[in-house]
Parts: C-alpha cells; sequence; structure tokens
C-alpha cells in the first residue's frame, strides 16, 4: 500500500483493506501451497509472533472503517501486478474482495520490470508482490524492516514500496540492531512489527509452502533447500 497516495494516506482505509481480504480464497487458489499470514515476519522467523491474530477476513468491519474514514460509497483505485500465472487470477480474487465493500479495483498487469520500476517510484497506489520483488537476504528479523519499510529505504527507486516512514518505529529498530541481548531483542521486534501492522502499512496475505524434489541419496538439512535461494551444497552430503 502506498501511504502517501490519497486514500491510503488515512489509516482506517488501509486496515479497511485488511479486513476486506479474503486470504483463505488466495490459498485455495494456489491449491494449498500456501498459508495464510497475518503478520509481516514468516513462522519461522525469529521475532514471529505466533500470539498475534492479526485482522481477520470481515468485509462488515471493512464498510464500517470505509464509512469511518468518509469513504461511505466506496472509491476507485488500480493494483499493478506480473503478468504471469497466477498472479493476475490472484488480484481479480482482491478485484472481487473489493468489490463487496464497494471499491472498484482496476487490475494492471504489467512486465516485471515495469511493475518494480512502478512501485520503486511511487506511481501505482497498489502492488500485489507475488511472483516478484524483494527476497530474505539474511535470517534476521531487521531485514524485513531496514530495507523495505525503513525510512533509509524510502527514496525513489527503492524497495520501501509503501513510501512508508515511521520516524518513532524507526529509532526503535536502531536501538534494536545494537541491543545484544537476544531474548530482549526478538521481544522488541516483536512490538516493532505489532506497530507495523496497527499501521496497516501492508496487506500481509500468503506465506508460500514449496515442494523441492531430491534423491534419497541426497542428506542434509532440508530447510537450507531453498526453492528461491541458492542450494547449500556444503550442508549436504551424498551417500554411496
Amino acid at each position: 500500500i502506498n501511504v502517501t497516495q490519497p486514500p491510503f494516506d488515512n489509516v482506517k482505509v488501509r486496515q479497511e483493506l485488511n479486513y476486506a481480504i479474503d486470504k483463505q480464497r488466495i490459498v485455495q487458489l494456489l491449491n494449498g501451497r500456501a498459508t495464510v499470514a497475518n503478520q509481516i515476519l514468516p513462522p519461522l522467523m525469529p521475532g514471529y509472533d505466533s500470539s498475534y491474530t492479526g485482522y481477520e477476513y470481515n468485509p462488515d468491519k471493512a464498510k464500517q472503517l470505509l464509512t469511518e474514514a468518509g469513504y461511505p460509497d466506496g472509491f476507485e483505485t488500480s493494483i499493478e501486478c506480473i503478468s504471469v500465472d497466477p498472479q493476475p487470477k490472484l488480484c481479480e480474487s482482491f478485484q472481487q474482495d473489493l468489490a463487496k465493500v464497494g471499491i472498484k479495483l482496476t487490475i494492471n498487469s504489467l512486465a516485471a520490470p515495469n511493475v518494480i520500476d512502478d512501485a520503486g517510484n511511487g506511481k501505482t497506489p497498489l502492488t500485489w508482490s507475488g511472483g516478484l520483488a524483494w527476497t530474505q537476504d539474511y535470517p534476521d528479523p531487521d531485514d524485513f524492516y531496514s530495507p523495505i519499510l525503513g525510512c533509509d529505504s524510502n527514496v525513489p527507486g527503492g524497495w520501501n514500496w509503501s513510501r512508508y516512514c515511521n520516524e518513532t518505529v524507526h529509532a526503535k529498530s536502531k536501538d534494536l540492531l545494537a541491543n545484544t541481548d537476544r531474548n530482549a531483542r526478538l521481544a522488541g521486534y516483536k512490538d516493532l512489527f505489532k506497530a507495523l501492522m496497527d499501521d496497516a502499512v501492508w496487506v500481509p496475505v500468503i506465506n508460500g509452502q514449496y515442494t523441492v524434489a531430491h534423491s534419497e541419496k541426497l542428506h542434509g538439512q532440508p530447510t537450507l533447500t531453498h526453492p528461491e535461494h541458492l542450494f547449500s551444497y556444503e550442508t549436504m552430503w551424498w551417500s554411496k
């Protein structure tokens, strides 16, 4: 969500989007190869808050928030996604969900470089990042804030596609980076990401599930066979 473009500069409108999207249907459209996401961090990332429930699917609550925000009759907006299946189909699901609460959503399916350029330069109010964009660089919760939601990354052509900058949250992130107490640090990230969800800077939709096929002769840590990163062959071994 580009938080600088009206009406998405209104937090209630952003929260309304979170209530309006039927995430379980997206899982179904992906034939079960995903789980519903309720927060920015994925479940296996340190700092993930298993007690956090997030925004449930509630169109009535979405309509209520739209009315409170001054849009009782809804509004028109657009979303960009890459023109590679199944991404346009998923955007059509969002389109149907938003129509139920009075929002007319136009879908612009483009080549990946165009979506990245438009989102990075604030040219689109909404972007579905499925199938492209930033991927985790290192297994630390800060990697899900500083490069993609931090004030320092809120620059033209950057990966902060929400164009979001909360100075209070940003100062907290700097303190957490310097904190050497692991338990206190991870607890702090739970609070940080809850603040981001309260601000509704994203609509987290799904966490993907992947299957990696391999020979029975290949042994090692299966969590290191990541479909979007290089295989860590040094952690594996081959039986004769």
